[in-house]
């Protein structure tokens, strides 16, 4: 940035998209350079303003439209505009509106690559349980901030057994794993994880005496950058008291939706809810408010009312349900309704602090967060998956 560059917009993508920016830049008839990251895409990118219109754009090796349509899919980072010189060719000579235009009917069309939390989710699909297809989530970029070593393992090789004590956590290099879990109709993998993604859950560090609650395998040659588990710890014990609890309640949330996988595979009678007997506590709504509760006593069922009927996890003391804009569950409000038994005692918790922990933790940690809450998603579409193929949905 030269000296007499001036600041004059910030923000963030999941409040202002690229189209949007490109209006407001444009109505004012700005020249400058706008700055955009995301730390789920590899490069950050500048685009090139001369009074309002868009003049050329870099981002990696791309430039040009090249460069500039692909931003149109980033759903989360910031953006930050400053007016100033700028200098060379005009590369870029579409109008304004018609670059707004097409780069939107691009993402509607499914040609321009979703980079967000969402894109974390990967081949969230399935259309039998044969092992020929599971689901894969994959990572943001590896930040090797607390990478203290490196291992690899060969196809086929155990990382981690079920049922075995451990608190290393690692993070994906190169290659991809599979989870399985071992059950009365012998190892059922569960779904697979890729570069970027961690292995070891949330209670890998927050638990002392960690028992692995499922067994990971090779999928391929495989390279796993070793976490440091004491600075992980250390930044995880000055995080708020609430945030600390909302993590623990995360981890429980992601096994008992794995729970009810495992038994609507494997035929096992499940408990469910009678829920014409308990009480509505959260709608399954479209437009979802920043609502939090924290459960004092009693214990609630997330049950997915739309498009088809299923019961998604049993939570209870110490879990927290409703909304977190910060994180995607794909589970209640938006995805799904709560209801409560007759003891549910609840405490409404303030989702500003928790979210600016959020932000304030270190990139490893938030994205171990991410995976957490990203596997959560992947788990609900994959129970809802092998529930349809069941015929199980209502589960009885």
């Amino acid at each position: 940035m030269n000296s007499s560059a001036k600041n004059v917009l910030t923000g963030d993508l999941k409040y202002l998209g690229l189209g949007d920016i490109l209006q407001l830049i444009g109505a004012n008839g700005s020249t400058g350079v706008l700055k955009l990251s995301c730390r789920f895409a590899p490069h950050p990118a500048l685009l090139y303003f001369k009074d309002g219109n868009p003049v050329d754009a870099r981002c990696g090796d791309l430039g040009g439209l090249d460069a500039l349509y692909p931003l149109f899919g980033w759903t989360e980072g910031a953006f930050e505009f400053t007016q100033e010189a700028v200098h060379g060719q005009k590369v870029i000579n579409k109008s304004r509106m018609g670059i707004i235009l097409e780069g939107l009917k691009l993402k509607d069309d499914g040609k321009i690559e979703i980079i967000g939390p969402d894109s974390l989710l990967g081949v969230a699909k399935t259309t039998g349980f044969s092992g020929e297809e599971i689901p894969l989530v994959k990572g943001p970029l590896v930040d090797y901030m607390y990478v203290v070593d490196e291992e690899d393992f060969f196809d086929g090789e155990h990382i981690v057994e079920e049922g075995r004590h451990g608190n290393w956590m690692w993070v994906i290099l190169e290659g991809v794993v599979e989870i399985a879990k071992e059950t009365s109709a012998g190892t059922l993998p569960i779904l697979r994880l890729g570069s970027g993604c961690f292995v070891g859950s949330l209670a890998t560090f927050l638990v002392h005496g960690n028992i692995r609650a499922a067994s990971v395998v090779a999928v391929g040659n495989v390279q796993l950058g070793v976490l440091d588990s004491q600075r992980l710890a250390q930044e995880y014990a000055g995080l708020p008291r609430e945030f600390r609890h909302l993590l623990v309640s995360l981890d429980r949330r992601l096994k008992a939706t794995t729970a009810r996988v495992i038994a609507t595979r494997t035929g096992k009678q499940l408990i469910s809810p009678d829920l014409d007997a308990m009480t509505p506590f959260l709608p399954q709504r479209d437009a979802a408010e920043e609502i939090l509760h924290v459960i004092h006593s009693g214990e609630v069922w997330v049950h997915r009312e739309r498009p088809k009927p299923l019961t998604l996890a049993r939570l209870g003391k110490g879990d927290y349900v409703g909304h977190l804009p910060f994180l995607h569950l794909r589970q209640e409000p938006e995805f799904a309704a709560v209801y409560a038994d007759a003891e549910l005692v609840t405490e409404s918790v303030p989702v500003a602090p928790l979210k600016e922990a959020y932000e304030g933790m270190s990139s490893t940690f938030k994205n171990i967060v991410d995976n957490a809450a990203a596997c959560v998603s992947v788990t609900t579409e994959l129970l809802s998956a092998v529930s349809e193929q069941k015929g199980t949905l209502t589960t009885n």
